[in-house]
Parts: structure tokens; C-alpha cells; sequence
């Protein structure tokens, strides 16, 4: 079976399941990771899958190639990429292989890899199947494992809260993997759970699990004022991202949850903290203040992975909702841990995130904007725009292009996981920041004429 090249991504593996991605080709690429895995002498890896309809028979397909080819697996079934990450990093190896379609619609599914605790792209595993390996002589042993229980008991732990005050918190899992774990978990640290959507169901009937889009948020938002509830949080599909909605039905873009958690870390530690480059000017200008180092990164889990991997920051994050802790946990992006430590922060502060949000700079800001194009045409057009746009202001290039104004700022990149241009625009106020849009999207058109106009 032919493979198409475009589902090996910057930062993954993701396509349409069948045609694009099914058993035969997740075989295939279970070859060349094993090759992947011998070049940095790992022979045991875990694996685990989300709750997408074609989860199970491409576990099952990665494990049998995995092990054919001499790799020990250690097979953690229905699980969030956060405790793949988690049991990744208790191992001996420090791997593990994720079967995920993230927060893309239900048709698509993926893979995420770690390996010797460094991420691996999906264009370096393409490069690797064209490499033949023989099937191993004496294949790898296959075991079954569930990590829930010690997840939960080391996070219960890490987080200092007083059980005795119990805070109201209203989750939505959308019907993704986070229903099999955000549920006890925070039951088990002291909140009183309300549920939405905590069944784990492939065809995601209520709405898609991206908190990263408003419109995903409204029975969130509802829920939290008819229960007159603490604060809600929200979970991609495979739960390595997180929501936030104020206890008034507000929602804080994660940029701002990072101007909270830069707060209360750089007032006890001093260090690094990276940021994505969508994210609002306050967020360096806090962490400046505060007597932090600020370091802006291409978006994108595997570029953050990498930035923590150089730098050792005390924490990272994206505006997507993707938040590593690395100052007392492992400093991979989970959105259970990253709703935790909200939870941590409202006990430590004595105070409501509504309160913790009115005390921020204040912006006025777009969430993120996307336009639909191609994957063929996508990076054509940034490259476009970024060499002949003429608008004047300091341009930022590592990735896409981010023009900073004296009144606010713009952002053009292409997505490297959906065939989508994105969009992210800030200013001093709402007349700047309509003026920067406008400009921006002018500019668009002039440049790239051809494109449909049309932010969603």
C-alpha cells in the first residue's frame, strides 16, 4: 500500500483513517520506529491509544509490529497522551508511542512519539520506513499494564491544597480519553466534580474536544453558572491540553494562564520560561518583570519539547492550550496536571481566577483565527507573505510571520497539523486591534488574491 507522505508532520503522524492511515501502514511505520529505537539502543516501549473509533485495531497493528521487530511492549490500552508521556518517563527507556488523532475530527487519527525521552517528527520516521528490517529472530515479549492508579496517587501528591475546602469544579472531557481519568483524578485531590461528557466515545456526539475553540466551550459555560460552580476546565481529545473557564463563565485564553502560573513559580524559583510564538507581549513582559528569562518558540508541542530539552525552563507553554511544568513535575504537556495546578493556585492565593484574571494587563485580543487552504499551498503562502508584506513594525520569522506594532501585534503561520492558516492578532485597544486585523488580512488578499477569506 502507497503512503502518503504528507501525514508525516513537523511534529507527528496524523491522517485520515482508512485511506490515509489504517492497520497495514501503522505496520509499516511500526518498522521503522523499531529502527528508530535500535539507532538509540531502546528495546522496550510503551504505547496506549484515545478513544477514537479506530483506536483499537491500530494499537493492536503497532504492537504487533513493534514486537515482530524486537521491540518488548508494554501495552497501556485506552489511556490520554499525558499518561503515555507519564509511563514514558518511569520506564527504563523513557519511550512510548501514542495512537491519537489529537483534537482533529473523528475520521483522523495519528501518532505521537517519544523516544529516549526526546520527541521524534513524523518526517524523521518517514525517512526511516524506507529502510527494510528483517523480522527478529526472537520477538519482543508483549505486556498489558495499567498506569492510572499511579498517576493519580504521584499528581495527588505533587499538588498542596487543603482538602478540608472543597472547590466546586465543573469538567467537560467532550467524550474523549480525559473521561477515563480527569473524572477520579480530581475527585481524588479534594473537588467536588461535576461531569460533562466524561464517556469515552470515538463519535463525539455533544461537541469536538478542542477547548481551543469558543463555540466547544458553551456547555462548559452553562453548566458553571446554573451550578454556580469554582471554575471549569476543558480537554483536548487525547487530554494534553487544557480549557479554562471562569467561575462567571469566562474564558481565559492560555496565555493568560500562563502570566498566572509565571506569577506564583517565579516568585519562589528564578529561571527560563518559554512561551509560543502566538502569545500575548504581556507574557514576556511578566516574566521579565518577575525575574524570569522569557523565550519565544515556534508553536508546536515537538518545538516547546525540544526548548525545554536546550533550556531547562521552569515552565512552557502554547497558546493551544499545551502546558509543561518542569519545576516539581516532568515537563511534558499534560492537561490533567495543568488543571491541577489551577486548583493548586485558587487554594494558594485565596482567591477566585476571575480575581487572579481582573489583576492581569489588560489587552484586547482575537482567540486563534484560522482560514482554510491546502497542505500543499499552505507553506507557499507563508513564504508569500512573509517575504513581500509591507507592513512596517519588527518582524518575527521563526514561524510564520509576527509583526510587532507599537499599538499591539499580528501573526500569520500555517498550521503543521491541519491543512489551515492561523491567525492571532492583539492591541492596546479594540480600535488598534481591529486596525492590525484589518491591515494583516489587506494584506493577505493583496498577496495571495486567490485565497478565501473566511476566519472561522
Amino acid at each position: 500500500m502507497e503512503i502518503t507522505k504528507s501525514i508525516f508532520r513537523e511534529y507527528d503522524i496524523r491522517g485520515t483513517y482508512p485511506d490515509q492511515i489504517n492497520e497495514e501502514i501503522v505496520k509499516k511505520i511500526a518498522v521503522a520506529i523499531s529502527l528508530k529505537c535500535q539507532q538509540e539502543r531502546v528495546d522496550e516501549i510503551c504505547i496506549g491509544r484515545d478513544g477514537r473509533l479506530s483506536g483499537k485495531s491500530l494499537l493492536n497493528s503497532l504492537s504487533e509490529g513493534l514486537s515482530e521487530h524486537g521491540i518488548n511492549v508494554t501495552n497501556l490500552g485506552l489511556v490520554t497522551t499525558p499518561l503515555l508521556y507519564y509511563a514514558a518517563k518511569k520506564s527504563k527507556s523513557k519511550s512510548g508511542v501514542m495512537i491519537t488523532g489529537s483534537h482533529n475530527p473523528k475520521n483522523y487519527n495519528g501518532i505521537k512519539l517519544v523516544i529516549n525521552d526526546k520527541p521524534v517528527s513524523g518526517k524523521e520516521i518517514f525517512n526511516l520506513i524506507k529502510h527494510k528490517r528483517d523480522i527478529s529472530s526472537s520477538p519482543g515479549k508483549i505486556i498489558s499494564k495499567d498506569i492510572k492508579e499511579d498517576y493519580i496517587l504521584e499528581v495527588t501528591k505533587n499538588i498542596k491544597i487543603n482538602k478540608d475546602k472543597k472547590i466546586k469544579l465543573v469538567i467537560d472531557c467532550g467524550n474523549g480519553a480525559a473521561g477515563c481519568i480527569a473524572p477520579k483524578l480530581f475527585k481524588n485531590i479534594g473537588c467536588d466534580v461535576i461531569e460533562l461528557f466524561s464517556e469515552v466515545d470515538g463519535n463525539f456526539p455533544n461537541h469536538h474536544p478542542d477547548p481551543g475553540k469558543t463555540e466547544n466551550l458553551k456547555d462548559l459555560i452553562q453548566e458553571i453558572k446554573k451550578t454556580n460552580a469554582d471554575l471549569g476546565l476543558a480537554f483536548d481529545g487525547d487530554g494534553d491540553r487544557v480549557g479554562l473557564v471562569t467561575n462567571t463563565g469566562e474564558i481565559i485564553f492560555p496565555d493568560k494562564i500562563l502570566m498566572m502560573f509565571s506569577q506564583d513559580i517565579l516568585s519562589s524559583q528564578k529561571g527560563s520560561i518559554i512561551f509560543d510564538v502566538k502569545c500575548s507581549n504581556a507574557l514576556p513582559e511578566i516574566i521579565k518583570d518577575l525575574g524570569g528569562n522569557p523565550i519565544m518558540s515556534p508553536t508546536g508541542h515537538f518545538h516547546i519539547k525540544n526548548g525545554i530539552n536546550k533550556h531547562n525552563p521552569l515552565l512552557a507553554g502554547e497558546m493551544s492550550g499545551h502546558i509543561f511544568f518542569n519545576d516539581k513535575w516532568y515537563g511534558f504537556d499534560d492537561g490533567h496536571y495543568s488543571g491541577a495546578r489551577i486548583i493548586e493556585l485558587i487554594w494558594k492565593r485565596n482567591e477566585s481566577i476571575s480575581e487572579m484574571n481582573e489583576k492581569l494587563p489588560k489587552s484586547f485580543s482575537t482567540p486563534e483565527l484560522n482560514i482554510d487552504v491546502t497542505d500543499e499551498t499552505k507553506f507557499k503562502i507563508i513564504e508569500d507573505f512573509s517575504s513581500q508584506c509591507s507592513l512596517e513594525g519588527e518582524k518575527i520569522t521563526i514561524d510564520g510571520l509576527r509583526i510587532n506594532f507599537d499599538n499591539g501585534w499580528g501573526l500569520l503561520r500555517a498550521s503543521n497539523t491541519t491543512p489551515k492558516l492561523v491567525l492571532r492578532f492583539e492591541g492596546d485597544s479594540m480600535d488598534s486591534l481591529n486596525k492590525i486585523k484589518d491591515n494583516f488580512l489587506n494584506e493577505l488578499s493583496r498577496i495571495c488574491p486567490d485565497i478565501d477569506i473566511n476566519l472561522v
